[in-house]
């Protein structure tokens, strides 16, 4: 029975607009993870539109954000958006939907990494990282607390233990610190002249699609290594005639970086072929504009 109610819910939702988050830990409070997708907001009426929306969690807590506008897409306002991720914990690999129920009221699903659904408020054993960081600061000063009333011998024993720590850190640093001194460094003069070559300015690469190219995107070695960061990020990519946007998770490995989560959608949406002749223009540190050229059909002229 509990199947069966679970079903009937997801079949009724379907039938209204939602969108969908999936938390990274270096984005959560990021412009592009607080973005509003440009289809969902397409399809909103003006009579359902409002600058505030509300968020409501299956257990019946609330969250006013407030919604701005910049030339490109709706986001929401941080001190909604940040209450929200903190009063539930949220962290790396967890995933949100927003069902909106009209008059910008949204119904939120959430996920553990697990891909269980969270369906009561969280409690300290299920805390996710971020939040186990604020309890574990709280505990460090009720600790403090309890060891200036229980006497000399306790602060004694604290004190080695902070010592430890930091004598543990310490060499953990210094060990860092050689195994980079041993690494080899690339270039910065390499790099720089690779910068000079972006046309007009703005860097870019160019890709021919192949049909594994459609579910994911190697991004070619010379271009990461002149352009994208060491770590994962969200980066947003925009159609070149404006018929959308897109955020794809560019995801950084040791053999390769290549576009992963969200890439599918937007081949399926822009949509991109085998044989379609791709350019990414890097026009902002987090941001790609998608141009292409169509691959040329072979007509058949029957007599």
């Amino acid at each position: 029975m509990g199947w069966n109610r679970g079903f009937g819910r997801v079949k009724d939702e379907r039938k209204n607009l939602s969108f969908f988050k999936i938390f990274q830990s270096a984005d959560l409070f990021s412009e592009s993870m607080r973005a509003m997708p440009y289809n969902f907001m397409k399809n909103i009426s003006k009579e359902d539109f409002s600058y505030k929306m509300v968020i409501r969690a299956q257990w019946g807590s609330s969250w006013e954000v407030d919604i701005s506008m910049n030339p490109r897409f709706y986001y929401m306002e941080k001190s909604g958006w940040n209450q929200f991720v903190t009063d539930n914990a949220l962290g790396e690999n967890e995933f949100v939907t927003f069902t909106h129920k009209g008059l910008m009221r949204f119904n939120v699903n959430i996920y553990g990494k697990n891909g269980k659904e969270i369906v009561t408020p969280r409690k300290p054993h299920t805390a996710t990282p971020f939040s186990k960081l604020l309890r574990g600061i709280k505990k460090e000063e009720d600790v403090k607390k309890e060891d200036e009333s229980m006497g000399v011998e306790v602060e004694i024993e604290v004190e080695k233990k902070k010592r430890a720590v930091e004598i543990g850190e310490s060499s953990r640093r210094a060990a860092l610190k050689k195994k980079k001194a041993e690494k080899p460094k690339p270039s910065k003069k390499k790099k720089k002249i690779k910068r000079k070559k972006a046309k007009n300015g703005v860097p870019e690469f160019k890709i021919t699609i192949t049909n594994s190219y459609l579910k994911f995107l190697a991004i070619p070695k010379k271009f990461e290594e002149a352009y994208i960061p060491d770590e994962s990020k969200v980066y947003m990519i925009h159609h070149s005639e404006g018929k959308g946007s897109w955020e794809v998770l560019c995801l950084v490995r040791q053999t390769r970086t290549i576009f992963s989560s969200g890439w599918c959608r937007l081949a399926r949406e822009y949509p991109l072929s085998v044989g379609d002749r791709c350019s990414f223009h890097l026009v902002k540190p987090d941001e790609f504009v998608l141009t292409t050229n169509k691959a040329r059909e072979e007509i058949t002229v029957i007599e």
